[in-house]
């Protein structure tokens, strides 16, 4: 498996993804204080800045372990936090990870519309995998999002991706 830390920034047409440690705090304290997003997330909410500051370091850990990519998503226009990626729970062959994005509720479905097929592609032509999970999905637009590009619901109504659905697309390219 590749050494995750070399995945940064990736760039869309108007977002970049980067590390969450590149982003203010407070930033990411307000995505982290709100409730939908930490229902969805199945954690409380952050109740201060320490703690906000602990998980952007548990995310970093996991990254320089390789178990996790989390990034913060950056609107190039006005340089603040839209929202966060990530890819979580690889399996042990590297083959299948779960895919997670939030934004706040104002935050315009086009930052998800634009970051999810560049990440969709990241993952599959770069990081070589062949199978993504939706999980935590916060708002039912996210999940009908993720339908969209290719996902399918399964028996259990988790929505599974899998590579050969689009890895020829071209909107998936990397």
């Amino acid at each position: 498996m590749a050494i995750f830390e070399k995945y940064h920034p990736i760039m869309s047409v108007h977002y970049t993804m980067d590390w969450l440690t590149l982003f203010k705090a407070k930033e990411v304290l307000t995505m982290r204080q709100n409730l939908e997003i930490a229902q969805a997330q199945g954690r409380p909410v952050d109740k201060n800045i320490g703690d906000t500051a602990h998980f952007i370091n548990r995310a970093m850990a996991l990254v320089m372990d390789n178990k996790a990519l989390l990034y913060g998503v950056r609107d190039r226009a006005t340089d603040e936090l839209a929202g966060t990626f990530g890819f979580y729970g690889f399996s042990t062959d590297g083959k299948c990870a779960t895919v997670r994005m939030a934004t706040l509720p104002e935050t315009p479905l086009t930052v998800e519309e634009e970051v999810l097929p560049r990440m969709l592609g990241f993952a599959v032509h770069e990081l070589v995998l062949s199978r993504l999970v939706a999980g935590q999905i916060v708002r039912d637009a996210d999940r009908q999002l993720y339908l969209q590009h290719h996902f399918t619901p399964r028996s259990d109504g988790a929505l599974v991706l899998n590579a050969t659905d689009i890895a020829d697309l071209a909107a998936y390219k990397f």
